[in-house]
């Protein structure tokens, strides 16, 4: 089982590594951008820089023609794609750096510092990945739930959370959206005058996605968007987010040092 699991390991984080530190290099960037702005009495959006880093973590640059109403390029589904193999290689590697002792489990969650710059890298992938694991873990889930309708769906229904009104999905079907397609409006408020005269049962079903006079976003896309985004918890929750892209987007590069050392190694052996 663990020698399975390291090949699922290297074998998608080999292609996709470079991605993966994309993602959460320039997430981490988006996080700070959003933190720190307000206090130089600045809107983040308003900044060119983060529109571009926006367009990098989304679509890698390839933005779609129609990206809010779900519209699909390659750099979004390869953002997606790659998140979704990101959840693969976290699980993978908890079970490789599972340990088989109390001995063991010691060594797996520190970082030696004294036995040489490959013993430091190889410590440091693995105990730190471990430390962040579950907030990695949450990003990459949720991810792909702004990417692919398909996605969303199964997820929303994992969480219980609310999908977006018939109605709404059959207006998308008239302007053209492909079977697939994810609508990122699909959680916005719904307009009620739509609704009248349809009967009870489902106006109650709608309810949930309505929001408040107050004009709050519907349960489903604000769960999903506090988990991918660690705005859950307040500014508790967004430093350890933080800290979690900034080792995330270490990892892949210190798993490419280690491969390439090991396979020189080998080729000396040869």
């Amino acid at each position: 089982m663990r020698k399975f699991c390291l090949k699922i390991h290297r074998w998608l984080a080999l292609p996709l590594g470079v991605v993966m530190t994309v993602l959460c290099f320039s997430g981490l960037a988006l996080l700070l951008f959003k933190d720190l702005a307000p206090l130089f009495d600045m809107n983040a959006k308003e900044i060119p820089l983060y529109t571009d880093i926006v367009r990098l973590h989304r679509w890698l640059f390839m933005k779609p023609e129609n990206a809010h109403d779900g519209g699909l390029s390659l750099g979004r589904i390869l953002t997606a794609v790659t998140s979704m193999c990101m959840v693969l290689v976290l699980l993978s590697g908890v079970v490789v750096w599972w340990p088989k002792s109390k001995k063991a489990l010691k060594s797996r969650l520190t970082v030696s510092t004294n036995k040489g710059f490959r013993r430091f890298v190889y410590d440091s992938h693995v105990s730190l990945g471990i430390y962040v694991f579950i907030f990695l873990f949450l990003m990459a889930l949720t991810g792909p739930v702004f990417s692919f309708g398909w996605y969303r769906q199964g997820m929303s229904k994992l969480f219980g959370q609310p999908m977006p009104p018939k109605e709404m999905k059959a207006q998308l079907s008239k302007d053209g959206a492909k079977q697939g397609e994810t609508n990122e409006k699909a959680f916005a408020q719904p307009d009620t005058s739509k609704i009248k005269g349809q009967p009870q049962a489902q106006k109650d079903g709608t309810k949930d996605m309505k929001g408040d006079q107050q004009g709050k976003k519907p349960k489903g896309g604000k769960l999903f968007k506090q988990l991918h985004t660690g705005s859950w918890g307040g500014w508790f929750s967004r430093v350890l987010y933080a800290i979690a892209a900034f080792i995330g987007g270490f990892l892949p590069i210190s798993g490419y040092y280690l491969w390439w050392k090991r396979r020189s190694t080998k080729k000396r052996k040869a």
